[in-house]
């Protein structure tokens, strides 16, 4: 008699949530978490939020699931522009592959 293994549960959600909440409240999130990070923005110019091309750099990821974080392209005071990655890993319980997704 052949048995199948057993399938696995699937894994809550936590992260998109927040990723959702850094997209809509990008600017406050970095003045209340990174207030000198916010300080060389200028906000006037606007941003814009690189979600494809960074799953684009990060599809060969060997984590499992191939959820993007957020990369923003801003403009600093000087003029420039530069890009911020932020990474949100939100943890409910121990996992042992939490070394690894880092």
């Amino acid at each position: 008699m052949t048995t199948e293994p057993p399938a696995e549960a699937p894994r809550t959600d936590h992260d998109s949530p927040w990723k959702d909440a850094l997209e809509y409240y990008f600017e406050e999130c970095l003045q209340l978490l990174f207030p000198a990070i916010h300080a060389q923005i200028d906000w006037s110019k606007g941003y814009s939020f690189l979600d494809k091309e960074l799953q684009q750099i990060t599809a060969d990821a060997q984590t499992g699931r191939h959820h993007a974080d957020k990369l923003v392209k801003v403009y600093a005071l000087q003029g420039q522009e530069t890009w911020v990655l932020i990474h949100a890993e939100v943890q409910g319980t121990p996992d042992s592959g939490f070394p690894a997704r880092m």
